[in-house]
């Protein structure tokens, strides 16, 4: 009798330390399973982020992109006037005091030109960098 009875308390301590283990293997897979599924979910979310800044940021360049042109078109239409204009070398050339730049020598309106075209790109570039940064930053 005190047998039976020592090996039903030894079962039972068995049986409660099984079930006990095995409730916590079941529980940590769920609670690993739950982890990974928001681990998964956040790594999504966050390559759907990725993917919409290198939209913004593909927009950006090419609006940068298609301002320069424009600046470059508008360039190259400035230095193409200038060939009616006196040139430095010219010795009966005179160049007035008004002002205006009007009758600026060809050599001196091109390198003006040149230089605010110069300046217009970098406005331009540093435009373009600022929304970049702001729509990373977000």
């Amino acid at each position: 009798m005190f047998g039976t009875i020592q090996f039903k308390i030894i079962a039972a301590v068995v049986t409660a330390l099984s079930l006990f283990f095995a409730g916590w293997t079941v529980n940590g897979w769920r609670y690993e399973k739950k982890e990974a599924a928001q681990t998964i979910a956040m790594q999504k979310a966050l390559e759907e982020k990725e993917q919409a800044n290198q939209l913004a940021v593909d927009q950006i360049t090419k609006d940068k992109n298609d301002q320069i042109d424009t600046i470059n078109t508008q360039l190259f239409s400035a230095l193409s006037q200038l060939r009616n204009r006196t040139s430095r070398n010219n010795p009966s050339a005179s160049n007035t005091k008004n002002g205006t730049g009007s009758t600026l020598f060809a050599e001196d309106a091109e390198f003006l030109i040149g230089e605010a075209a110069r300046a217009d790109k970098l406005r331009t570039a540093l435009d373009a960098c600022y929304k970049q940064y702001d729509q990373v930053a977000k």
